[in-house]
């Protein structure tokens, strides 16, 4: 099975059929799995799977710490689920680290940290996200990350407990949660537990199905039954973006695809499912994608049936270059690169329905919209998420449906 087979069958199995996945963890058919007996873990090279620079070391009581320069330690022979994990950390300066969890070979859930003197009142100081292809989706999901009472001189107590589809995270002791994540969308209910550098980790504790009341049910998604969305998306295989150095902005940017290179073949376009939020989420479904220094584009498309000749005016939120057509003519361009001055969309150039807007001309009858976008991240670089979600101001007098989406696949939708 491709790669891309691999991560199509396991989203939409699992965003399809979340709802009786938890379900039955809560009834008890299907009982995590835990291959430890005891409630700590021993920060000993028997208990832990080292990859990269990763050490075994003692602190100045004899007590023993795991220490992770580069890469990960991951705990044997696990296969947790539902609980509450507990470790001391210390972090290295202000680098980022953090914790995967439920982890499958390259896709996981995970809390990360970014240590800083302004952790208290910076929103970015923790943020979970989910990874895929090992890529972690910081920019996708900046809607979970806040501030924290992060000491970056010492050690730090770190508990998360884990319920179904839900997450609370307590930092240095906090009564309330210092991060509630209400949907964990990393893609499997179990999995193995990482623990990543740079940063030293001790105290480890795990407590199976110890969530403190935390309800297993994943909060209401608002755009799963809101018909403004634009969804219904196929997508392109991914392709090499043309690209120039732009001379205001000095760094490399994509060159306005032609409309006219759209894939004519019905088998080069795949239904993508959407995330919560409606979110097309490139990262999960191609990874990067990349191919060497290239930037890397795909092409979406979808078709909005309207009753009569009129103009939807459209929120949109994406990373990183995108263009809009509406039946063969450009109704939007824009950029939002991550750290750009002047292409840099707030908030701090993540992916959100504030990034920009536009107004979409239909014509009465079938209108084929297509989205161009590539994942050009600052300095030439790609990773930390790409997607796009995109919402109407209203629904009159137009339609969407997966039926529409199969003519505009059709042999003659061009």
């Amino acid at each position: 099975m491709s790669a891309l087979s691999k991560y199509a069958s396991r989203a939409t199995g699992f965003y399809w059929q979340r709802n009786s996945l938890f379900f039955a963890a809560i009834v008890g058919l299907s009982q995590p799995i835990l291959a430890f007996e005891q409630t700590d873990i021993p920060m000993t090279p028997a208990k832990w799977l080292a990859k990269g620079d990763v050490s075994f070391q003692h602190d100045q009581a004899k007590q023993p710490i795991l220490v992770v320069n580069k890469g990960y330690a991951e705990l044997k022979n696990t296969d947790f689920s539902n609980g509450t994990i507990e470790f001391d950390t210390k972090f290295v300066g202000e680098r980022i680290t953090g914790i995967t969890f439920r982890q499958h070979d390259d896709a996981a859930d995970a809390l990360y940290f970014r240590p800083s003197a302004d952790c208290a009142v910076s929103e970015e100081c923790i943020q979970y996200m989910p990874t895929a292809h090992h890529l972690f989706e910081w920019d996708l999901y900046g809607q979970y990350q806040t501030r924290a009472p992060i000491n970056t001189d010492g050690w730090n107590h770190i508990k998360l407990v884990l319920s179904g589809a839900r997450m609370n995270v307590f930092v240095n002791g906090a009564h309330v949660p210092t991060l509630a994540v209400g949907t964990l969308v990393g893609g499997f209910p179990d999995g193995s537990i990482r623990l990543h550098g740079p940063a030293s980790y001790a105290h480890l504790s795990i407590a199976p199905n110890v969530v403190d009341g935390l309800p297993a049910m994943a909060s209401s998604d608002a755009a799963k039954d809101d018909p403004r969305y634009v969804r219904h998306w196929l997508a392109s295989k991914p392709f090499v973006m043309p690209s120039r150095m732009d001379a205001t902005l000095q760094e490399n940017t994509g060159i306005d695809p032609i409309y006219s290179s759209l894939p004519k073949q019905t088998a080069s376009w795949k239904p993508v499912a959407l995330d919560p939020g409606g979110l097309v989420n490139l990262t999960r479904w191609y990874g990067d994608a990349q191919i060497g220094q290239a930037i890397t584009g795909i092409w979406l498309k979808t078709t909005i049936n309207a009753d009569r000749d009129q103009i939807k005016h459209v929120e949109i939120g994406w990373t990183r270059e995108v263009w809009v057509f509406v039946n063969g003519k450009l109704a939007f361009q824009s950029k939002n690169l991550y750290g750009i001055k002047g292409a840099s969309k707030e908030p701090g150039g993540r992916l959100s329905l504030t990034n920009g807007s536009f107004d979409l001309p239909l014509q009465k009858g079938a209108n084929q919209v297509v989205v161009a976008i590539d994942d050009n991240f600052a300095g030439g670089q790609q990773h930390w998420g790409w997607g796009v979600e995109m919402r109407l101001a209203d629904t009159d007098g137009i339609r969407q449906s997966g039926g529409a989406v199969a003519k505009a696949n059709a042999p003659n939708a061009f």
